[in-house]
C-alpha cells in the first residue's frame, strides 16, 4: 500500500471504533486505543506489527489478531475483556484525544 492510502491512528479510531474496541477486549486490556488502532491499521494495510502481544501471540501478523477479535467478539464481556468499556475508551480517545498511558484497564 502506498503511504497516501494509509490511515492515521486517529482516522482508524474514528472509522473503525468497533473493531478497535474488540482488539482492546481481545488483548484483555493490554492494548490502549492508540495501540489497537495501530494494529488495525497495520492489518488493513498488510504490514507487520511489532508490539509484544502481536509478536508473541501472532508472529507479528496483526491480521490474525484482528480476525480473532472479530471472530470472538461475542465473548468480549466481563472483567478484562469488556467490549463496552473498551468502546467507551475508543470514543474518548477519538473525541478528546484522551486515553490510558499504560494498559486500558489500569
Amino acid at each position: 500500500m502506498t503511504e497516501s492510502l494509509s490511515l492515521s491512528r486517529t482516522e482508524v479510531l474514528r472509522r473503525y471504533p468497533n473493531v478497535v474496541a474488540h482488539v482492546i477486549a481481545e488483548s484483555l486490556g493490554y492494548a490502549t486505543p492508540s495501540l489497537a488502532a495501530k494494529i488495525v491499521a497495520d492489518a488493513r494495510d498488510g504490514r507487520q506489527n511489532w508490539c509484544e502481544w502481536i509478536v508473541f501471540c501472532y508472529g507479528g501478523d496483526p491480521r490474525k489478531a484482528v480476525s480473532d477479535a472479530i471472530r470472538r467478539r461475542h465473548m468480549h464481556h466481563g472483567y478484562m475483556a469488556s467490549y463496552q468499556r473498551a468502546r467507551s475508551l475508543v470514543l474518548e480517545a477519538a473525541t478528546y484525544g484522551l486515553e490510558p498511558m499504560l494498559a486500558s484497564w489500569f
